[in-house]
C-alpha cells in the first residue's frame, strides 16, 4: 500500500515562499529553546527537535531536505514517512550518510518510533559527529506521525 504525493504540494511563489522561510527558522529555533530542558537526549546544539507539523513545513520549504527513518529494516518495512530514506543507527556512520547527502549543510530529519528516540537520537549524534549541521530530530517518530493520521508508505 502507497500513498504518495503528500509531499508533493506546491509550495507558494515569490513573497510567500520567502514569507515562508522566513518564519520557519525563527520557530523552529524557538522550539529548540523550549525542547532544550526536555530533551536532555539531544542537545540543542546537535538536533533542532520538530513535530510532525513542523516536518512537513520544513519538506515544503526547504530544497533537497532528507527525512532518514533510524529504525530496523523490517519496522521501516512495515511503514514509513512518504520519501524517507532508511538507514538503521546500526549502519549509521559518515560513508552511509553521505551516501545519503554529500553536502554537510543539507538539511536532515532523523526519526525513529518515538518516545525517546534510542535510534534517531544517536544517528543524529553520529550526523553530528560526521560534521552534518543542519540537523532536526521528530521526537515523536512514527507513533506520532501516524497517530496524526498522515500518510504513510507500506512495502
Amino acid at each position: 500500500m502507497t500513498i504518495s504525493g503528500f509531499f508533493r504540494t506546491p509550495v507558494a511563489g515569490g513573497l510567500g515562499r520567502f514569507a515562508v522561510l522566513a518564519i520557519i527558522p525563527c520557530s523552529l529555533l524557538a522550539a529548540a529553546q523550549i525542547s532544550s530542558v526536555a530533551d536532555p537526549d539531544v542537545s540543542p546544539a546537535v538536533a533542532i527537535t520538530i513535530d510532525s507539523e513542523n516536518l512537513i513545513e520544513l519538506y515544503q520549504s526547504v530544497p533537497d531536505i532528507r527525512i532518514v527513518d533510524s529504525r530496523l529494516r523490517g519496522d521501516y518495512a512495515m511503514g514509513h514517512i512518504e520519501l524517507s530514506h532508511n538507514l538503521p543507527v546500526s549502519e549509521t556512520n559518515c560513508q552511509s550518510l553521505s551516501r545519503l547527502a554529500e553536502d554537510r549543510d543539507t538539511a536532515m530529519v532523523f526519526y525513529c518510533n518515538g518516545g525517546k528516540g534510542k535510534a534517531s537520537t544517536e544517528a543524529l549524534q553520529i550526523a553530528s559527529s560526521c560534521g552534518y549541521r543542519r540537523l532536526f530530530w521528530l521526537r515523536g517518530g512514527f507513533i506520532e506521525w501516524q497517530d496524526k493520521d498522515y500518510p504513510f508508505v507500506i512495502e
